[in-house]
């Protein structure tokens, strides 16, 4: 059941990804922000469950990174990206509410800053997955 259920939360990861692509293409900067962030949240509740078997019910990306950090022993490193990204973060993380129920508005710079720091904190996460699997197979 873990492998379906991961395939499946990876794919969506990347649909939104795309979709939000599409969006901020389109000059749909609220929208690309808030499928960026679905993104993101797809994609770390997916490594959550391939490596601890556990399903976080939360929305905060910190919360999800924490349950990365801990399902993969790496809860150091975790710590220092979020102390180092905090802003961008919590930004990310108000963008869950703020493009769905606010009438908050992303221009195009802040779109950008923050779709890219979703990649940033993917390639971030894809790291730590690496060194992961490489101390696993040691």
């Amino acid at each position: 059941m873990h492998y379906e259920e991961v395939e499946t939360l990876l794919r969506r990861s990347g649909d939104y990804l795309e979709l939000a692509n599409e969006a901020f293409e389109r000059e749909k900067y609220d929208t690309a922000v808030f499928l960026a962030e679905q993104a993101l949240q797809l994609y770390l509740k997916a490594l959550i469950v391939k490596y601890s078997g556990v399903r976080l019910r939360t929305h905060s990306i910190r919360e999800l990174l924490k349950g990365v950090g801990e399902a993969l022993g790496a809860e150091d490193e975790v710590v220092e990206f979020v102390r180092q990204n905090r802003g961008l973060l919590r930004e990310l993380e108000e963008a869950y509410t703020g493009a769905r129920y606010e009438p908050r508005i992303y221009c195009e710079e802040d779109a950008r800053d923050l779709m890219e720091f979703v990649l940033k904190v993917m390639d971030f996460v894809e790291g730590l997955v690496d060194a992961f699997e490489r101390r696993s197979e040691e």
